[in-house]
């Protein structure tokens, strides 16, 4: 029998017949050469890249199982052509091209593409919590200049008007300048500058500055005896950072709590130390809080605005300048931010200062 006899027994006068006429007209099976096998290989694992990379959802899935289709069609359409092609190597390359871009795509490219917008929405919201706190010394400013321009103001009073003006002016402006300065730092074209000051002095000047928002919520600051100390660096990022950490415990604490600051020499480091009696982290909050645009349940049920990008500049600011801030806090209990920063001078004092709890 034969592949012609479709089952019947074929005289051997009529095989050797058909055998001569194969012979006669050159019909015989060619076997496809290795580098064709290679190339149209890998033709297949770059259709599977091309197609998930360019396209997404059901379109690439269904061009996917074309390909592979394709994959498995060709050798047999080949075969029908006289040409032996290898049927694994093809099937093989399709299939696993077909299956990591897939997995890529569904794992890593969405995952990517979620995150990408999650942090849209949240720049967004800074951009808006950015220009409501620029909107603060602008009302003051416009507030101020119309003063001056409707009513008839004895001079003092128009002096005043004029160095609360010159004060806002001066606000906005450390504003803008320190939200550039900011960014730059998170590209790393900032240039910090180099200066040596008090660590004393940065401290009073931040407690001065929040003193006001904390009598407003009846929260004492309390101040522990401090070592002696000199820092180096960006006096102006410094204070944004120790500021931010200071506002940051008034908000989140209830009224009628204390705020305590304390700072000790610690070798050739200086620990700047923040604690209040807010509504405290557990430890998976923590892991967290200086992720960009973090912020726990408890503080956005607390009412107060924020858009969590003051922590995760905090410690870009500390990390650029050699330091590092160590947390510790308890849900109820309050939280404790301490910045250890490297300091010159330092001059411990007698008395032994708390420690966070």
């Amino acid at each position: 029998m034969t592949p012609f006899s479709f089952g019947q027994v074929m005289p051997g006068v009529e095989i050797h017949a058909q055998a001569f006429e194969t012979l006669a007209r050159g019909e015989f099976l060619v076997s496809a050469s290795l580098t064709g096998v290679l190339f149209f290989s890998m033709a297949l694992v770059a259709a599977a890249g091309s197609i998930f990379a360019f396209l997404s959802g059901w379109k690439a899935y269904a061009l996917g199982v074309v390909l592979l289709v394709f994959a498995h069609v060709f050798p047999y359409w080949l075969f029908g052509h006289d040409v032996v092609f290898p049927y694994f190597a093809p099937a093989a390359s399709a299939w696993l091209s077909v299956a990591v871009a897939a997995s890529y795509q569904h794992f890593v490219v969405r995952r990517q593409l979620r995150k990408t917008e999650m942090e849209k929405a949240r720049y967004q919201q800074a951009i808006h919590f950015v220009t409501h706190e620029m909107r603060t010394p602008l009302t003051a400013i416009q507030g101020s200049s119309e003063l001056m321009t409707r009513y008839k103001l004895t001079e003092e009073k128009r002096q005043q008007i004029a160095q609360m003006i010159n004060s806002e002016s001066r606000r906005l402006a450390r504003m803008i300048q320190t939200f550039l300065d900011v960014e730059r730092l998170t590209e790393g074209e900032l240039e910090l500058k180099r200066a040596s000051f008090p660590a004393r002095e940065l401290i009073s000047i931040c407690v001065e500055r929040a003193r006001p928002i904390a009598e407003r919520k009846r929260i004492r600051i309390e101040q522990e005896q401090t070592d002696e100390a000199t820092l180096s660096g960006d006096r102006e990022l410094m204070e944004y950072a120790f500021y931010n950490l200071l506002t940051n415990a008034i908000k989140y604490s209830p009224a009628g709590t204390v705020v305590t600051l304390s700072s000790h020499a610690e070798g050739e480091h200086l620990r700047l130390a923040v604690q209040d009696q807010g509504i405290g982290m557990d430890e998976k909050e923590l892991k967290n809080i200086f992720t960009k645009f973090y912020r726990t349940k408890k503080a956005e049920a607390s009412g107060e605005v924020g858009t969590g990008i003051g922590l995760s500049i905090v410690e870009q600011i500390v990390t650029h300048h050699g330091g590092r801030i160590e947390v510790s806090s308890q849900p109820g209990k309050g939280s404790c931010f301490t910045l250890v920063l490297p300091a010159t001078g330092t001059v411990s004092s007698p008395r032994t200062v708390r420690a966070c709890s």
